[in-house]
């Protein structure tokens, strides 16, 4: 099996396995709002806002042993012999951040981090419908047996604000602000674009905290 089928295999096995307590989930789904706006089952971001959610839940938020849902489950799967689990923990230790698209090839996907400048190509073999060049995005990069694969954050944010993204980002972060501070309020903006339609998306990034207070 690939490395793309097996990270898919781990990834859907990982999910069922911590979703299943709806009391957690949420807990958890009120905690993610809280920081980064609440999205409507109606509303346009519902399917990316909901995966991105799971997948901050499993790999990301602290349980109650202090790591990680999927830390726990790497431990188990390496003290059990299943050679699946240095997938896991490459999930544990995957990159999300925001992310221009800088080329697109057979098989390849060029980016380049908007927070921290690194370029990095991803192996892709599908074809990401809609995706073009230029497009800026909340995105979870997997490091996983020699390849850069996608985790299923896909947070599109309009192109025309992408001065204004990097602009907040950098004054941000010359605060003080940790990294997650900065992706969780760039996605508070791309809530509030959903609610002020009459208002181009580029200057809804512009007034940041100013429409969000």
């Amino acid at each position: 099996m690939s490395t793309a089928a097996l990270l898919e295999q781990v990834i859907e096995e990982l999910y069922a396995r911590h979703t299943a307590d709806a009391n957690a989930a949420a807990a958890a789904r009120r905690d993610y709002e809280e920081r980064r706006g609440r999205v409507h089952q109606d509303d346009e971001l519902w399917e990316p806002w909901s995966a991105a959610f799971v997948e901050w839940f499993v790999v990301e938020r602290v349980g109650e042993g202090g790591v990680p849902p999927a830390l726990v489950t790497a431990r188990e799967m390496l003290e059990a012999g299943d050679d699946r689990a240095d997938l896991v923990a490459a999930l544990v230790t995957s990159h999300r951040s925001l992310f221009e698209v800088i080329a697109m090839r057979p098989g390849r996907i060029e980016l380049i981090d908007l927070l921290g400048g690194a370029e990095l190509h991803v192996v892709e073999q599908r074809a990401l419908h809609g995706v073009e060049v230029g497009d800026v995005a909340e995105l979870r990069l997997v490091g996983a047996r020699g390849e850069v694969r996608f985790g299923r954050t896909f947070i599109y944010h309009p192109k025309a604000a992408r001065n204004a993204i990097v602009e907040r980002s950098r004054a941000m972060l010359a605060k003080g602000s940790s990294r997650r501070d900065v992706i969780d309020a760039i996605a508070q903006l791309r809530v509030q674009v959903t609610r002020y339609r009459h208002m181009a998306p580029s200057r809804v990034y512009e007034l940041g905290s100013r429409i969000m207070g």
